[in-house]
């Protein structure tokens, strides 16, 4: 009698270390690591949980013109109270001069009216390298405020960052920067990319008609779980037409599903791997392994990442509905957790498959 051979079990990625961030200078230190560059020009919400603080979205929005603050405020406050925050910490960053009051004094009022029910735990101003605190009369901070990067090599920022470098992430100077990270094949590479393409999703539907598509799916998905453990090691590079494979395997959706299903929590080989094929896929083939990477990155808490990749994936294909519906969650703040609790659902549902 034939025995069916058992599955691998699934490996589990042990939790993060869990960080505390206890004061006003370990924040400002630590919010550029969390976000991947440094802010300019904006405000920054923290959304934080009882009973222990725990941090969770951080969203960073424009400036917009003073007329505008009104409307910015009933924005957060929408998003905030989807998050059932308890606390937030509200940073503003602007190398704008002070006035009659600090620069951007009239917003965190405006802010701090609409979530009167909550604790403001911070409301810091960041600036030409400096911090203050809004609530500060010149009893507890210079009058230039204190450097940012005082606690820069504080343990908490260290850990942190050692956090980062183990996501295959770093710290840029901008969003642009953190942009351009995610960019698809420039114009003269993007031609072969293309070729290698359309190459490979002949290759995928003559596996299709000779094995049938079951089996072709299967083999798919686990050339990713492959991809995914490669991308682990810190010597591995993905050649290109490997790239291209895996990216056209993803226009099925089962197997983009089960791509999307493979998250685990903080799962750095898999966010490394798309960020990777992304990096040298062009459209249309970019939207599904852009959208899987904005997926992933919105389970591991969001963040710019997750912003960039969908937007790259909507210039990519504006009408793919899986972006689409993730970017109605992203806009509407809907927390990370229900994200997550559908790709474990999506992973129960798909069975052997995922």
């Amino acid at each position: 009698m034939s025995r069916t051979p058992r599955r691998k079990p699934r490996r589990m990625a042990p939790p993060p270390p869990v960080v505390r961030v206890t004061t006003p200078g370990q924040m400002v230190a630590a919010l550029p690591v969390n976000l991947g560059y440094t802010p300019t020009e904006s405000l920054v919400v923290v959304c934080c949980h009882e009973p222990r603080g725990r941090t969770g979205l951080t969203m960073r929005v424009d400036l917009p013109e003073a007329r505008h603050e009104e409307d910015l405020a009933l924005q957060v406050e929408e998003i905030v109270r989807r998050q059932e925050a308890t606390r937030v910490v509200l940073v503003v960053y602007t190398e704008a001069p002070d006035g009659e009051e600090r620069a951007r004094a009239g917003l965190i009022r405006r802010l701090s009216d609409a979530l009167d029910d909550l604790i403001i735990t911070e409301a810091l101003l960041v600036r030409g390298g400096r911090f203050v605190s809004y609530a500060c009369e010149g009893s507890c901070c210079p009058a230039e405020g204190l450097p940012v990067d005082a606690e820069a090599d504080s343990p908490v920022v260290q850990t942190l960052r050692l956090e980062q470098l183990g996501r295959g992430e770093s710290q840029l100077a901008s969003r642009e920067e953190l942009e351009r990270t995610l960019t698809g094949p420039g114009p003269r590479d993007e031609e072969i990319a293309l070729q290698q393409c359309e190459r490979a999703l002949t290759l995928f539907v003559d596996t299709c008609a000779e094995a049938g598509f079951g089996a072709a799916r299967s083999e798919a998905i686990q050339a990713w779980r492959r991809a995914v453990g490669n991308a682990e090691d810190p010597r591995w590079q993905l050649p290109d037409m490997e790239a291209a494979t895996l990216a056209v395997s993803l226009t099925d959706l089962i197997t983009r599903d089960s791509v999307a299903a493979l998250w685990q929590h903080d799962s750095p080989g898999l966010r490394q791997l798309l960020a990777a094929v992304a990096r040298r896929t062009p459209p249309p083939y970019a939207a599904p392994v852009c959208t899987v990477l904005a997926w992933v990155t919105y389970c591991d808490g969001g963040g710019t990442i997750t912003s960039i990749a969908l937007e790259r994936a909507l210039r990519s294909q504006p009408d793919y509905s899986m972006a689409l519906l993730l970017r109605h969650a992203l806009d509407h703040g809907l927390p990370p957790e229900f994200v997550r609790t559908v790709t474990r659902r999506t992973r129960e549902a798909l069975g052997d498959c995922a």
